[in-house]
């Protein structure tokens, strides 16, 4: 009878409960005590409790038929249809602002994940779960640990802020604050952020990465690392399984082996054929200190080949500044395996006072230093003797091959229809005449930049001019341009980089 009692008084307590708020419904208890109050019950013995779609159990609960709080104690179970289930030792809950606290060794299950912390929040009427105290996050492919966070329960949305570390067996993320949908497996970074993947390490400060896509988006000072190659800029979109990258505004990649660095405003980087290229506004820059070559073009594009021999290659409007060589050309190609840099299409190269123009220009440079020079077909050298009144050496044959000298010219080999106008000087360095002449095969001097002695190889046609009866019409040979004015001077007066 005492059993049946029971059961007639609780369901009593239910229907009153139900015709008040219907917030707690008592749906079972072994034995039932006064409170600490005459609102309250003492519930004690596999209590069920109902609150809107969610059933509690415990060992113990007391229970305000007023308010509708209630304490529950003792193996704590809730479970959320459809949403979540919780575990824990305690449950606070203040039924006037639907929020319940779960206290000591409390875990909680939504879909493929499970959270581990000591005390949890529930909101009910934001459908809102959180932490404030540290919490592990364990979901069907990665941990996940922060200080704070919230989770919704409808949206399946959680957001981690303070000390956030996700692990998974392809990357490693740690941030200052990072949203994260379990439905879409796609993580949002809210701040200073780093991502470390098999063979990349990024750091950003915004963006996302979806990983069921394998793509992803960084932005604010975003710097990509992979292998001796980093690449930074405003934002770098990045498709992990094609092994693309798209960078925009303020792009800088620097290789760290080969000791280059390219900036631009835009960029695309193909991990896996090993192609890139940069626009608009290039900077190319290798080497260190005085050695430091510069070249600015409107486009750059670098690649490797499977034998790891890389090139690149700069179209349209190119400079070059080095502080032994500035150039000018509208294509430019550059050989790591031969070291040979080739100009091409109206090309101009200035070494010391000597300006030399061709068809095309061959540049061999080790270490950033000059080596050699072929300029193929109309090879023409132009070197200022004199500046009041301007007086020009001056170099014409089909092919020109030249050697350097601490990085200055040092001997010039003209091969073939070779022309030379060269103003003679005494030994106390004033102007002894002007000789021009025609001969196949030529060696130059050079000293300081300017020519020192023409030797002919072969029988030349000459004549000597003293200087004043020099005609006019003959200081020129054909085709002569003196294109001083676009010369690079410096670093900064490269184009768009002024």
């Amino acid at each position: 009878m005492r059993n049946n009692s029971i059961l007639i008084i609780l369901l009593l307590i239910s229907n009153l409960l139900l015709s008040q708020k219907k917030v707690v419904e008592i749906l079972n208890a072994t034995e039932l005590k006064a409170g600490k109050t005459s609102n309250h019950q003492k519930l004690v013995g596999k209590v069920i409790l109902q609150f809107d779609n969610t059933k509690l159990f415990c060992d113990s609960a007391e229970v305000n038929s007023i308010t509708n709080d209630f304490i529950a104690e003792g193996k704590v179970y809730i479970n959320k249809t459809n949403q979540v289930k919780a575990w824990g030792q305690k449950l606070d809950y203040d039924g006037l602002n639907q929020i319940g606290k779960l206290i000591g060794d409390v875990k909680m299950k939504s879909d493929a994940s499970l959270l581990t912390t000591e005390l949890l929040y529930f909101d009910e009427k934001r459908a809102l779960v959180y932490y404030l105290n540290g919490a592990d996050i364990l979901t069907d492919d990665a941990t996940i640990y922060s200080k704070k966070g919230f989770y919704d329960t409808k949206s399946k949305y959680l957001k981690l802020k303070d000390s956030v570390r996700v692990k998974n067996p392809d990357y490693y993320i740690k941030s200052d604050t990072l949203e994260y949908s379990t439905v879409s497996k796609t993580s949002y970074f809210l701040g200073p952020t780093i991502i470390e993947l098999e063979k990349e390490k990024i750091y950003c400060e915004a963006g996302f990465y979806n990983q069921s896509l394998d793509i992803a988006q960084f932005e604010k000072n975003a710097i990509f690392k992979n292998e001796g190659q980093v690449l930074e800029a405003d934002s770098i979109y990045f498709d992990k399984t094609t092994g693309i990258a798209n960078a925009y505004y303020d792009v800088k990649m620097q290789d760290t082996a080969d000791n280059i660095m390219v900036t631009g405003e835009e960029g695309y980087f193909d991990q896996k054929k090993n192609y890139s290229f940069v626009t608009k506004n290039v900077l190319f820059m290798q080497g260190s200190d005085n050695d430091t070559l510069y070249l600015t073009s409107d486009t750059l594009i670098a690649t490797e080949d499977t034998a790891g021999n890389k090139s690149f290659y700069a179209f349209n409007n190119v400079q070059l500044f080095q502080n032994e060589m500035q150039g000018i050309c509208d294509s430019l190609a550059y050989n790591f395996k031969d070291s040979l840099i080739r100009l091409y299409y109206d090309p101009v190269m200035w070494n010391g006072e000597s300006q030399i123009t061709g068809d095309s220009i061959e540049i061999l440079s080790y270490d950033n230093k000059l080596q050699k020079l072929f300029i193929k077909k109309n090879g023409f050298i132009v070197s200022l003797t004199d500046s009041t009144p301007m007086r020009y050496d001056q170099i014409k044959g089909r092919n020109l091959i030249g050697y350097f000298k601490d990085g200055k010219m040092d001997v010039m080999n003209v091969l073939g229809n070779g022309q030379t106008i060269y103003y003679a000087k005494e030994a106390d360095g004033k102007f002894s005449g002007v000789n021009k002449a025609i001969c196949s095969n030529i060696k130059v001097k050079f000293k300081d930049g300017k020519v020192e002695r023409i030797k002919f190889i072969t029988l030349p046609e000459a004549i000597f001019y003293p200087l004043n009866d020099f005609p006019e019409a003959e200081t020129k040979l054909e085709k002569f341009k003196w294109r001083d004015n676009d010369r690079p001077k410096s670093k900064q007066s490269l184009r768009g980089h002024n």
